[in-house]
């Protein structure tokens, strides 16, 4: 429906009249329903001559929208464009205002007329869009009405206003004849050709007549040049292509910058930012500004591209600028940051990534991250193996962890200790200045370790074999291994394997991944009386409310933008550390130290990546700044090694050295330490000769030798308390027993036997007879009868389990698994929850559309991609909250688009095989592939797409890039990596006129009154319901994601937001063949008695449904994709009707055409 010129209107079922009302009218309503989603009405006045629309007036889904030539309001507030909220977008496109509702309306303005579609039942100037012309608009009952009577009944006064109704036109009856040879000429021009035989062209030369007849002559062009255009619009919109009629004496228009006036030009153009948007637009051609074509040699010279950089027209597209991290760069330019560098090549970024030193560290006791930097929690009570060499005892990095408060989470670094080639074991405690009796800056040289303590707070171990170690011992014990990249792909232990593959990083010596946390940990105790870690879901911050709201405000500083921590926010993304921050500060008993300890884990990540923060303890965690002792004063940066007095006689070591700065007590400038830890004048300086210090004045013959003897030995003592020993085992006593007996120190279990023993003198105690090992039930095992684990769970030999899809057999203490390579999953569900390939997770509520996966990745893959999965959220909460999602998968010339609930095919361009087979699964809509892409959608807001590993390292798009390493997942559409998830994000939106999505509000923070009914519910992921699934998939992210969708969904649906929530719990567990039945009457319920015809038994509630059925879509019951069954509704379909039939879901005997 349209209206344009001088008071022409053409209504949804194609009827054209004349209507010269000025009054405000409503344009389109859809009144035919019980609830009325929009409401649309204009106004007009005549200016200089010539009709023009002043103002429209639009109520969409709650919201009223004003628009005038100049300005734009949204509830009676100024807006600034592109502008998203509540599933309406508006947005400049060519030379249109555009306002589109998700509701299936789009409204588009040029000043002078406007054009809109809905398909409806709608009253208005617009019609009833019942498809048929003139019944219904112009005869009402019996009566025919003129356009004038039909027009005053849509009148729509304001409160106080009376309107008078326009006057009918007198008929001009001597003006046509001369007129209409001018408007034929142009209509049926050459110009025009396409569309004479697509739209009616002889209403639209009565009109051109009638504007020449009612217009001032001045205004003639002005009125004649509206029909036109509205001719040409109509006909682009039916399809056809009209081509350039305009001419510079015939209406013409000018462009800025160096584009061209097209009249069929493409409504999505290709920007700088995005190459490939042309390729995904759907919508009819429209008239306006566009880019002029260039030489059009894919590769070589693809185009012109709007520059939306610099907004500076229209450029070739080798001449795009980069953007990073908010930055402008030149083509040709670079940047490097740590492990790569990069050069800007023609909009893309073309980046090189070096070799570099993985770190991994035992932060608050419990939180490690792994050199991979995979994060996780481990609540551990023992001696565990952090990181050796797995083919070698070149070297052993022990970590002691230890409960030290009274719940089993309150865990502590104790202890560290490292062993060298099986051998000299050096260890620090965490009263290491107490207890090794060392003085405050210790200095220690051996063969191939330099020790040393670049200030009070803490100490670094050197090897010469790149291992670095810095041990933190203020405000607690806490520890960051530095390793040489040349020893990648060869560690063990609870740092993993240092491949640049997360996903494997809980891979242990059994050869199979493990589920948790808890279960990996306790595979690398040292020790076989300790007990095992269990894995824990609580939260320590519900327990106290003091406890929590000390934490939000101090642990909220890291995130604050504009606090002591926001200029490393780009490099290093604070969330993890906040997460860790709010965990340690609420479970700690010294609440500030764990908080402090977590703030200062942040600030030495980022000195690792190159930002030095400093100022920061002027707002949290003064008081170590004022503990040093007299002499020494604090500092924020310390990278070098410090003045001492040994420094003045001799070279020191340790000047060499290169490590991450470190906080901490240093001597004040122009002061020395001398061995007692005071910092002295240099004049107060002893001398040294090769390393021993002389007293001022003393002489040293050459000849005459001191030594020191450094003894490091490791303070490991565990005391057996149980002198009676249990047969079979025999009590050894380390009084009277020879020189090489460890006794009960080395004793082995099943679950150590792989482990070297780490002790240097006897222990009395029991232990297990000729050569057999603990059995962990308190009897004694011969090594080849021990079980394999996997998941906390025992397997005797030969046994076999389903790891992935892969099986897996006990043979001596390993699992010997098949090789097949498995389909990944990249999971996003509920309110912005993605769940990458490379098992990366990560937040973002967006509400443009969005590409998922794509191959088509950098400019080289642009010619060989196949497919491309977009999504586009729907919101309706308001924090920003997504409710459902639409989805379109491009693949060769086919879309295939799903939203409400259903799915659509359409053929882009003839020919070709449908490569989709769509099959309904339970509550799942499945669509396979013959390309191997896979993709599950519940209807609502879970997609799970899963892909074959052919694709792997070859598709980009919010679900990463599917190499194995999630720490690049955030591969931006320019091909860089960035730490925050909104530059990743926004990048990969399909139209760059929707606006950028900005960081949303904690739901539960802004709606508090729903917090606590939130946790209540989501509580059944953590609770004995899905207790089989605890020790295989960690519930504590999908907990959290529960909390937010239940605190986010404030304008209806929350229990929707909640099932999706617990739904994708449950379907993680299905993946790995465990059958959860969590629905209740009351928790979710679904009601598949709804399908059964009266009186009749066949359809039943699944957990774990069919994999494959016979369907009318699929009657041969074999699918392209073997897959687990889904939960849902079910047929029981009895013999003589074998095929479900998906459309009116009944079992049929057979199906029909």
């Amino acid at each position: 429906c349209s209206t344009w010129g001088n008071f022409h209107f053409k209504t949804f079922d194609g009827d054209i009249f004349y209507f010269p009302g000025v009054c405000n009218y409503i344009f389109a309503s859809n009144c035919k329903s019980s609830y009325e989603d929009f409401n649309i009405q204009i106004r007009r006045a005549m200016v200089e001559n010539a009709t023009v629309i002043t103002h429209v007036i639009m109520k969409l889904e709650g919201v009223v929208i004003e628009l005038t030539p100049s300005s734009v309001l949204l509830d009676d507030k100024l807006v600034q464009m592109p502008y998203s909220h509540m599933g309406v977008l508006i947005e400049r496109s060519n030379n249109y205002l555009k306002v589109s509702a998700k509701l299936g309306l789009t409204f588009l303005w040029n000043g002078q007329d406007a054009l809109l579609k809905y398909a409806n039942q709608t009253c208005g100037l617009c019609g009833d869009f019942n498809g048929i012309p003139v019944s219904n608009e112009f005869i009402s009952g019996k009566t025919k009405l003129t356009p004038i009577q039909f027009g005053n009944r849509q009148k729509m006064d304001g409160p106080t206003e009376q309107c008078d109704d326009p006057v009918p036109p007198t008929s001009l009856m001597n003006c046509s004849r001369e007129f209409a040879s001018i408007c034929e000429t142009v209509l049926t021009s050459k110009a025009f050709t396409n569309c004479n035989m697509l739209v009616n062209v002889q209403d639209y030369i009565e009109t051109c007549v009638q504007d020449l007849c009612h217009c001032d002559s001045s205004m003639a062009d002005f009125c004649m040049c509206n029909t036109f255009a509205e001719y040409s619009r109509q006909c682009a919109h039916a399809g056809g292509q009209p081509l350039n009629w305009r001419t510079s004496d015939l209406c013409p228009k000018s462009c800025p910058f160096n584009m061209q006036y097209h009249e069929c030009g493409s409504p999505c153009s290709d920007t700088c930012s995005n190459p490939e948007r042309s390729a995904l637009c759907e919508d009819h051609c429209t008239d306006g500004c566009v880019c002029p074509p260039g030489n059009n040699i894919p590769f070589l010279f693809p185009g012109m591209v709007f520059d939306d950089v610099n907004g500076a027209g229209c450029i070739p597209r080798r001449e795009c600028h980069c953007t990073y991290e908010g930055e402008t760069y030149a083509p040709g330019a670079s940047f490097s940051s740590k492990c790569r560098s990069c050069t800007c090549v023609g909009g893309e970024w073309s980046c090189v990534t070096q070799s570099c030193p993985g770190t991994c560290s035992v932060e608050g006791g419990s939180h490690i991250s792994t050199f991979d930097e995979k994060y996780y929690s481990f609540f551990g009570d023992c001696s565990y193996v952090l990181t050796k060499l797995c083919d070698s005892n070149e070297f052993t990095v022990l970590g002691d962890i230890h409960k030290c408060g009274l719940t089993d989470t309150e865990t502590c670094l104790k202890g560290v200790a490292i062993s060298l080639n099986g051998g000299q074991t050096v260890s620090s405690n965490s009263t290491a200045h107490c207890k090794l009796n060392y003085n405050y800056f210790v200095f220690i040289s051996l063969a191939n370790v330099t020790i040393f303590r670049p200030s009070s707070f803490f100490i670094i171990l050197q090897t010469t074999f790149g291992l670095q170690l810095q041990v933190q011992l203020v405000p607690s014990m806490q520890i960051f291994i530095d390793l040489d990249p040349s020893h990648k792909g060869q560690t063990c232990g609870l740092c993993g394997n240092f491949n640049d593959v997360q996903t494997d990083d809980f891979k242990t010596t059994s050869g199979v991944i493990e589920g948790t946390s808890a279960a990996f940990g306790n595979t690398w105790k040292t020790r076989a009386d300790c007990p095992d870690a269990k894995n824990t879901f609580e939260d320590p911050c519900t327990v106290s409310i003091q406890n929590d709201q000390y934490a939000q405000h101090w642990c909220g500083l890291l995130s604050d933008t504009t606090g002591p921590f926001a200029e490393c926010h780009s490099t290093v993304n604070p969330e993890v550390y906040q997460k860790t921050c709010m965990f340690d500060t609420c479970n700690c008993e010294k609440s500030e130290d764990c908080m402090c300890a977590a703030l200062s884990s942040y600030v030495r990540a980022c000195a690792a990546k190159g930002v030095l923060l400093s100022g920061w303890r002027s707002k949290a965690c003064t008081k170590y700044t004022t503990l040093c002792p007299k002499s020494l004063k604090y500092t924020y940066n310390v990278n070098s090694c410090q003045p001492t007095c040994r420094s003045l006689s001799e070279p020191d070591v340790t000047c060499s050295i290169k490590f991450v700065p470190v906080d901490g007590c240093t001597c004040i400038n122009g002061t020395y330490m001398d061995d007692s830890g005071k910092c002295v004048p240099a004049s107060s300086c002893p001398c040294y000769y090769k390393g021993m210090p002389l007293s001022s004045g003393e002489v040293v013959h050459d000849n005459g030798h001191k030594y020191a003897n450094i003894g490091l030995v490791s303070h490991f003592s565990w005391l057996f308390s149980l002198s009676v020993c249990v047969p079979p085992m025999v009590y050894v006593d380390c009084g009277n027993v020879t020189a090489n007996v460890v006794g009960a120190g080395c004793q082995k279990s099943c679950q150590t036997l792989d482990m070297e023993c780490y002790k240097t003198h006897c222990v009395s105690g029991c232990v297990c007879p000729h050569d057999q090992v603990l059995d962990g039930k308190g009897g004694c095992i011969a090594p080849e009868d021990c079980p394999c684990i996997h998941n906390g769970n025992s397997y005797g030999p030969g046994e076999s389990i389903r790891v992935g899809c892969n099986n897996c057999t006990c043979r001596n203490r390993k699992w010997q698994c098949s090789e097949e390579p498995c389909l990944e999953t990249c999971s996003v569900y509920g309110d912005g929850h993605y769940n990458t390939f490379d098992g990366k997770r990560f937040d973002f509520e967006g509400d443009c559309e969005y590409v998922l996966v794509q191959n088509y990745c950098g400019q080289q893959a642009m010619s060989q991609g196949t497919f491309r999965v977009i999504t586009e959220n729907i919101p309706c909460g308001t924090t920003g909250t997504t409710c459902s999602k639409s989805i379109k998968v491009f693949l060769g010339n086919y879309e295939l688009v799903l939203s409400d609930g259903h799915s659509d095919v359409i053929q882009r361009t003839p020919g070709g095989k449908m490569p989709f087979q769509i099959r309904s699964m339970g509550i799942y809509l499945v669509v396979d592939t013959t390309v191997g892409l896979i993709l599950m959608w519940d209807k609502k807001t879970s997609i799970f797409i899963k892909l074959s590993p052919s694709f792997q390292g070859h598709v980009c798009g919010l679900c990463g890039n599917y190499d194995g390493n999630g720490n690049n997942d955030f591969t931006t559409r320019s091909q860089s990596v960035v730490g925050s998830v909104l530059e990743f994000a926004n990048s990969w939106k399909v139209s760059s006129s929707c606006p950028n999505a900005n960081r949303t509000l904690d739901p539960c923070t802004a709606n508090p009154y729903r917090k606590a009914w939130a946790q209540k519910q989501c509580s059944i992921i953590t609770s004995e319901v899905f207790a089989k699934c605890h020790s295989q998939v960690e519930p504590t992210e999908y907990y959290q994601a529960c909390v937010d969708d239940a605190c986010a969904c404030d304008t209806g649906g929350d229990c929707e937001c909640f099932c999706t929530a617990v739904a994708a719990y449950a379907q993680a567990c299905n993946e790995l063949d465990i059958c959860i039945s969590w629905r209740t009457p009351s928790i979710c319920p679904l009601f598949c008695d709804y399908y059964n015809p009266q009186g009749e038994c066949e359809w039943h509630y699944k957990p774990c449904g069919a994999p494959c059925m016979k369907t009318c879509n699929n009657p041969s019951g074999k699918c392209l994709h073997e897959m687990r069954g889904l939960e849902g509704c079910y047929p029981q379909c009895p013999k003589n009707k074998p095929y479900f039939d998906e459309e009116t879901m009944t079992c049929v005997s057979n199906c029909g055409c």
